[in-house]
């Protein structure tokens, strides 16, 4: 009888932990050390001046795919290569003729090459 009843209560310490941890998942807020905590709205000549590590915002079209994860985005002040990788499509199509908003975090690397590595795409 006492073996049944620590088994039962290890279950359900497992099952009430599980519960808790699923339900923390999902967090929605700043995250340390990820650079700026705000998504700044910028057109594609202003992505030069963000920070490393700054999260971004940019309105316009995808024109066209240049191969494996990256793209040429187009708005009204230039043409940027962004790199969307396959998870963030979510099943979502978009054609050149689509106005999207992409978020994405722009990343400077060793000798100034500037990626925008987008985290998220939506059409408007």
């Amino acid at each position: 009888m006492k073996r049944k009843l620590i088994i039962y209560v290890c279950f359900f310490a497992v099952f009430f932990s599980a519960i808790i941890i699923y339900a923390q998942q999902g967090f929605t807020g700043p995250v340390a050390g990820a650079g700026t905590s705000q998504v700044q709205a910028v057109t594609v000549s202003q992505v030069n001046e963000v920070p490393h590590k700054s999260c971004i915002t940019l309105k316009g079209n995808l024109v066209q795919s240049i191969g494996q994860e990256y793209y040429t985005f187009r708005d009204s002040t230039g043409e940027i290569t962004v790199e969307i990788e396959k998870k963030v499509w979510q099943g979502l199509s978009v054609g050149p003729s689509d106005y999207i908003e992409i978020t994405a975090e722009v990343e400077r690397k060793r000798g100034g090459r500037l990626e925008v590595e987008v985290i998220n795409i939506r059409k408007i």
